[in-house]
């Protein structure tokens, strides 16, 4: 891979990190994987990154488990890419602790408003590349081979920790991890990828 391109593939990572971290720090809800991680977290001795770590490498096992194909050097740096991931995340909300944690409903929202597109950015560079894959998208892929349907795939895929985040609610008598935000993170997501896709296109 060329020096420009995995620079920039490294600051997708990094800006999806910071994206995450604002919309944690917003307590209103986070995308579904991070929904999960939140809410492991809150059960947990573990930090939020950490556990994002935790239940990313639980789906790489199951991309394995389930047939998908891939050499030992992709599960190794896709394992590694998440251990970036989740570092980033902790030493991000370890900063915003530092300086500034929204307390009010806007501030909150606000906090929303700027992680989401920097989520949507940092995927649309890093699909772009398409150097390695986090877990989660491998685990999508190889659902979407299995049940043969691409919307199927990706909704069993998102499905999955939304549903962990929500027992664990449940079991805990408060919200960990999902809310409002969850459900606006899937309507723009996909919208907010294509957007940059077109605005920022990697030669």
């Amino acid at each position: 891979m060329q020096p420009k391109r995995l620079f920039l593939y490294l600051f997708a990572i990094l800006l999806n990190a910071l994206g995450n971290s604002f919309m944690i720090a917003a307590h209103i809800g986070s995308a579904p994987w991070t929904s999960a991680s939140e809410a492991l977290a809150h059960i947990s001795p573990l930090t939020v990154g950490l556990a994002i770590v935790a239940l990313h490498s639980i789906a790489l096992l199951a991309t394995v488990l389930l047939g998908g194909r891939f050499s030992w050097w992709t599960v190794v740096a896709s394992f590694s890419l998440v251990v970036l991931f989740g570092t980033a995340i902790d030493f991000f909300l370890s900063i915003q602790s530092q300086i500034f944690l929204p307390s009010t409903l806007p501030e909150r929202m606000l906090y929303m408003v700027i992680g989401m597109p920097l989520i949507s950015l940092g995927i649309s560079l890093y699909l772009q590349i398409g150097y390695v894959l986090m877990p989660p998208d491998y685990f999508m892929k190889t659902l979407i081979t299995r049940v043969k349907s691409t919307s199927r795939g990706a909704t069993i895929s998102l499905a999955i920790p939304f549903s962990m985040a929500a027992v664990l609610s449940l079991l805990e008598q408060q919200l960990l991890g999902i809310g409002f935000g969850t459900f606006v993170f899937l309507f723009f997501n996909g919208l907010l990828i294509e957007q940059f896709q077109r605005l920022f296109v990697i030669r």
